[in-house]
C-alpha cells in the first residue's frame, strides 16, 4: 500500500471515529421510565448515519447505566452474531416498559392536571391508553380532571375532536387569572357536576371491559362456588333431624357432635344407625 493510500485510510478512520463521537454526544442517557420514547429519539439520530448493526449496538450500550446494564448482562456477555441492536432494544423495552395492566391502573386512578396544561395531560393519557380506548371515552375521562369552569366552556362548544378540545382548554387556562385558577382547582375535588359523573361512568366501562377479558376465569369461580354451596345444602338436608317420631331421629347431642357425643337423650336412633352400618 502506498503512503498516499495509507494516509487516505487513516483520514477516513479518523473521520468515522469523529462522526461516532458526535453521534454519541447527541444521544441522551437511557430513560428507564420512557424506554420507547428514548428509542424513538435514538433511532431518529442514528437513522441518517447509515451505521452498521455493530456500531448502533455499541452506541446504545455506551448510554446504559449500571442498573440497566445488569438487566441485559446476558446479552452483553454473549452477544448474538447478527441483529445485536434489535435484540438489545427488545430486551430493554421488555424490562423497563410498564405492563398494560399497570398503565390501565395509572390511567384510571393516578392522573391529575396539577400545573400542566390540559393538552399535556391528554398526551400522557393517550400514551397510557395506547390506542386501546376510544377517543370519546378518553375525552370524557380527560375532561373529568379539568377545572369546572373549563368543562363548562367545553360543554357549550360543538367541537368533538379531543385534540381540538385540548387546544381550547389550554386557551381557557391561559386567559384565566391565577387567582381564579387556584380557586377552581381547590373546588374541583368536591365538584359533583355532570362531567365528573360521566368520567366515573367511563372508568366503570373500562373496568367492565377488562373483566370481560377475564370472563372464563370469573365464570369458573362462580360455577365452583355454586357447586360447593349445593353440596353443602345437600349435606345439611341429609343430616336433618326430621321429627321425633321418625325412625332416624337423633337427639341433640348426637345430631350436633355425631360420634364425638358423650351423652345421649331418648328418643335417639344413633345406636340403631351404627348397628345397621
Amino acid at each position: 500500500m502506498t503512503s498516499a493510500n495509507s494516509s487516505g485510510a487513516a483520514a477516513q478512520n479518523d473521520s468515522s471515529g469523529l462522526a461516532s463521537i458526535t453521534v454519541l454526544s447527541r444521544i441522551p442517557e437511557f430513560w428507564c421510565d420512557k424506554p420507547r420514547l428514548w428509542f424513538v429519539q435514538t433511532d431518529a439520530i442514528l437513522g441518517p448515519q447509515k451505521l452498521s448493526d455493530e456500531a448502533k449496538y455499541n452506541l446504545v450500550v455506551a448510554k446504559l447505566g449500571k442498573e440497566v446494564i445488569q438487566q441485559v448482562s446476558d446479552i452483553l456477555l454473549k452477544p448474538l452474531e447478527t441483529k445485536k441492536f434489535e435484540a438489545l432494544k427488545s430486551r430493554l423495552l421488555q424490562v423497563n416498559e410498564e405492563s398494560e395492566i399497570r398503565q390501565f391502573q395509572k390511567l384510571l386512578s393516578e392522573m391529575e392536571l396539577g400545573d400542566q396544561k390540559p393538552s399535556q395531560l391528554l398526551r400522557k393519557m393517550k400514551e397510557l391508553a395506547r390506542d386501546k380506548i376510544p377517543d370519546e371515552t378518553l375525552s370524557i375521562m380527560w375532561q373529568g380532571h379539568l377545572p369546572a369552569s373549563v368543562r363548562a366552556v367545553l360543554a357549550t362548544t360543538d367541537v368533538k375532536n379531543v385534540e381540538n378540545l385540548a387546544a381550547i382548554a389550554d386557551k381557557i387556562i391561559e386567559t384565566s387569572r391565577p387567582q381564579e385558577i387556584s380557586e377552581i382547582r381547590a373546588n374541583t375535588s368536591s365538584s359533583n357536576d355532570t362531567a365528573l359523573i360521566l368520567a366515573e361512568i367511563a372508568k366503570l366501562n373500562l373496568r367492565i371491559n377488562y373483566l370481560e377479558t377475564q370472563k372464563p376465569t370469573f365464570r369458573n369461580r362462580i360455577h365452583n362456588f355454586r357447586r360447593a354451596r349445593s353440596r353443602s345444602t345437600s349435606r345439611r338436608r341429609n343430616m336433618s333431624r326430621r321429627t321425633p317420631n321418625s325412625a332416624d331421629w337423633l337427639c341433640s347431642y348426637h345430631y350436633r357432635y355425631r360420634n364425638r357425643a358423650t351423652k345421649c337423650m331418648e328418643p335417639c336412633a344413633w345406636k340403631k344407625i351404627n348397628q345397621e352400618n
